[in-house]
């Protein structure tokens, strides 16, 4: 099933799209859900419609600092023909309206104040002027319920708050909380195993020695699993030996939902990561050569039902690839779609050549000038250059079919880090 003959480079570029499609067909997991409290379910994804069984507010309240009052008293009220209303009291925060308003009345509220009985607007303080301590002077009018929250205005009861599938943020978790939950169902996150291989490599910089290389795929994909709404699950460094590979992969498919390795995945004496799922089981390899610049070297594979993705060791080949094949699979497990990286039309700063037939992703520094964004591209020397992705705030993807870009063309670019400034 190996698509690559070793030394004689792919036999087969597959595109990405077409790479991912089959791996959806061979994979065969299903979302479970479990019930966490609210504290836990920042972002997590809910695994049900939330609907609302209560009015928010469940009482009219004041939605300004100023004076509850009959709006129809207010109606012949102007600055040349200011109308006179008595205060017969004042309505606090938190406590039940004490009066009954008749005509020619007001009372006294705050923002957030219930509305006393048969008060049907709110007249603003800088519309009023006090005129002893018990009287003001209004000029200016107001409609029915002007200056009022009503009930329900925030929510209503049968509403859908939440669809089952979205992302919990902050906000989400204040609204369950006003609905009195205290619990939460959401999808369970997928265990995902990582590992990376090769002879050069040591875990920090206490263990660097002349001529090897500290793992960075690890902890940059670590992040992005959980990002992602995944678990990340450390088995460690393999070195470029067919055993060890062998038995870290099975050790991973015996604690995780996935295998993530990144490194070993080309075509070389040490590239054994695809011939090590190969020896495991149906259907092993199932793409190997994939048309994206970085990352053409990235093999997918299935085993006993679960995804195994080698990953390019380049940190930038092994993000790109990340993002194109794991993260599908992880809102897949998550039973979500959710994609909440931010788009933006920008025009490049200057020519982008692309090879055809290959899908290529260029790291850019996005600026703004006037009303454009223009996307400078990073001058790399190669996808191991991981400052370039630190340096960028975007990507943009060319399509396969596409040579390039041109300087000014309009293109959809991901923004990962805020636009600083504005150029003049």
């Amino acid at each position: 099933m190996m698509n690559s003959i070793r030394g004689k480079g792919f036999k087969k570029m597959e595109k990405a799209s077409e790479a991912l499609s089959k791996l959806k067909a061979y994979v065969s997991f299903k979302p479970e859900i479990e019930e966490v409290s609210l504290e836990e379910a920042y972002g997590r994804i809910l695994a049900e419609d939330i609907i609302s069984k209560i009015d928010v507010p469940n009482f009219d309240k004041s939605a300004m600092d100023g004076y509850a009052v009959i709006a129809e008293d207010t109606y012949e009220a102007s600055i040349f023909n200011p109308i006179l209303l008595k205060i017969i009291g004042k309505n606090p925060i938190g406590e039940e309206p004490k009066v009954y308003l008749n005509h020619g009345e007001a009372v006294e509220v705050s923002t957030g104040s219930p509305l006393p009985k048969n008060a049907n607007a709110v007249i603003l303080l800088e519309w009023t002027k006090k005129v002893s301590e018990d009287l003001i002077e209004v000029y200016h009018s107001v409609h029915p319920w002007e200056n009022v929250t009503r009930i329900g205005d925030d929510l209503r009861k049968g509403e859908v708050v939440l669809k089952k599938g979205v992302k919990l943020l902050p906000q989400d978790i204040g609204v369950l909380k006003v609905l009195g939950l205290e619990k939460i169902k959401v999808f369970k996150k997928p265990k995902v195993a990582l590992i990376s291989t090769g002879d050069e490599l040591v875990e920090s910089i206490k263990d660097l020695k002349p001529f090897k290389v500290i793992d960075v795929n690890k902890p940059i994909l670590t992040g992005m699993i959980i990002e992602s709404g995944g678990e990340p699950l450390d088995l460690g460094l393999a070195k470029d030996d067919f055993n060890e590979i062998k038995m870290k992969i099975k050790e991973g498919l015996e604690k995780a939902d996935m295998i993530v390795l990144t490194g070993g995945t080309s075509v070389g004496e040490k590239d054994l990561v695809p011939e090590a799922i190969n020896s495991l089981g149906f259907p092993g390899v199932i793409s190997h050569g994939i048309a994206i610049r970085p990352g053409g070297a990235t093999c997918l594979g299935v085993l006993n039902g679960k995804p195994v993705f080698g990953l390019s060791g380049y940190p930038v080949a092994a993000i790109i690839g990340f993002k194109l094949f794991v993260k599908p699979l992880i809102q897949i497990f998550l039973g979500s779609s959710q994609d909440l990286m931010v788009k933006l039309r920008v025009k490049a700063a200057r020519r982008i050549p692309s090879p055809p037939g290959v899908k290529s992703f260029v790291r850019v520094i996005i600026k703004k000038f006037g009303k454009n964004y223009l996307a400078e591209p990073i001058s790399t020397s190669g996808s191991g250059i991981l400052s370039s992705i630190v340096k960028a705030n975007g990507i943009i993807e060319i399509p396969e079919e596409s040579e390039g870009i041109e300087e000014g063309e309009e293109v959809e670019a991901y923004l990962f880090r805020p636009i600083e400034g504005e150029e003049t």
